[in-house]
């Protein structure tokens, strides 16, 4: 018995030194926020056992209710395939009114939710704000001027720009989510600025094509807490967005440790479906909300401006055709959505834990066409 427990205590210690050696022993964490939850992959709840920081909100107004509001019935289908995806709450918002609002499961009004990758979109508008402030100077800059000890070879042609409208040049793999990958080293690395310095490389030329790279929106994440200095991202969130949005709930951002702190840019941000709502409305309103400017006409026509050779994703939105009329929409892991309908003055936000698979990482979500059609016979029925 003796001789057992031996050895397994220097299997165990080898196995240990191994993963300092290799610089893996961030899987430790993923083991305990994924397998020893029972769970086999990450989900929406997983900021409740990682570190998190606040979001402040400072509550202006309530959303208004369309006085159609949850008076027509959601289709067969819709319900349907709600019930498959495990959804946990859809909302339909007309005119800046909710008009159809339903929680399923365990959702509700004020149950917050990660939103994985829709904290991308956040990022990216960030980074205009921190231009409009005179941190950088503009989005054309060069990475290397904000991250001086980065030494990736294409980092002289590399820009903000790039890093901000999936056309990095840079490696990256979005659906390995073996242990040892990188999307699996970025979700529970110890410290994503050093993540970002030294597990980034290159394989082609910036801006020549599209490929989604949530390694890249991390590395905006270092450049905006290197041009912060005396504040968090989070904090600025608050200040430039979630604030003046009138966000009714604190938000919270998952952070890479208690040590470091350095908030999941590519993924972090948890926060409600009514909250998250606010900023595809404001893509409706032009950039205002409540008669205040929040997004300027210049950095409007960025976010609307598909660049480079870019098919869907335009800086930090994805966007497609439906019927024609183009949609601009913020999207994560298992089905996030915030759909922006400029053509119906039209929101859609959809949460839950599954979606449907794509063929090409790259490609608009097909869920996405199927709730802007319901949203879109939703509204038909809300004007006769």
């Amino acid at each position: 018995m003796k001789k057992t427990l031996k050895a397994i205590l220097i299997l165990l210690l080898v196995l240990l030194s191994t993963m300092i050696f290799t610089d893996t022993t961030y899987i430790l964490n993923g083991v305990k926020a994924i397998y020893l939850r029972g769970q086999t992959d990450v989900g929406i709840y997983d900021y409740k056992v990682q570190p998190t920081v606040l979001v402040k909100a400072n509550p202006k107004d309530q959303w208004e209710l369309h006085k159609n509001y949850n008076q027509i019935k959601l289709s067969d289908s819709i319900l349907n395939f709600h019930k498959k995806l495990q959804s946990t709450a859809f909302l339909i918002i007309k005119d800046g009114k909710i008009l159809i609002e339903k929680y399923f499961n365990e959702g509700g009004e004020r149950v917050p939710s990660g939103v994985w990758s829709i904290t991308k979109t956040y990022t990216a508008l960030l980074m205009l704000k921190a231009v409009e402030d005179g941190m950088i100077d503009k989005i054309d800059d060069p990475v290397k001027k904000y991250v001086p000890n980065w030494k990736v070879k294409q980092d002289s042609t590399l820009k903000i720009r790039h890093l901000a409208s999936m056309s990095t040049g840079l490696f990256w793999d979005e659906g390995d989510h073996n242990p040892f990958s990188l999307i699996a080293k970025l979700n529970f690395y110890g410290d994503l600025k050093k993540f970002t310095v030294n597990d980034l490389y290159s394989v082609g030329n910036p801006g020549q094509s599209q490929h989604y790279d949530s390694g890249g929106i991390q590395l905006l994440g270092t450049i905006l807490s290197n041009v912060l200095v005396d504040k968090s991202i989070s904090d600025y969130l608050s200040e430039k967005i979630w604030q003046p949005l009138g966000c009714q709930e604190n938000a919270l951002f998952i952070v890479d440790s208690e040590k470091h702190k350095n908030e999941k840019t590519f993924g972090g941000l948890v926060a409600n479906a009514r909250d998250i709502s606010r900023l595809g409305q404001l893509i409706n309103n032009k950039g205002i909300w409540k008669n205040e400017k929040i997004l300027d006409s210049t950095q409007l026509s960025i976010i609307k401006t598909i660049p480079y050779n870019n098919k869907t994703y335009s800086y930090g939105f994805w966007t497609g055709l439906y019927q024609g009329k183009r949609f601009y929409y913020q999207s994560g892991f298992k089905g996030q959505f915030c759909i922006s309908f400029p053509e119906y003055n039209l929101v859609i936000t959809r949460l839950g834990h599954q979606s449907l698979k794509k063929s090409n990482i790259d490609d608009v979500s097909k869920d996405v066409y199927i709730y802007i059609k319901e949203a879109i016979r939703i509204i038909n029925k809300a004007d006769t």
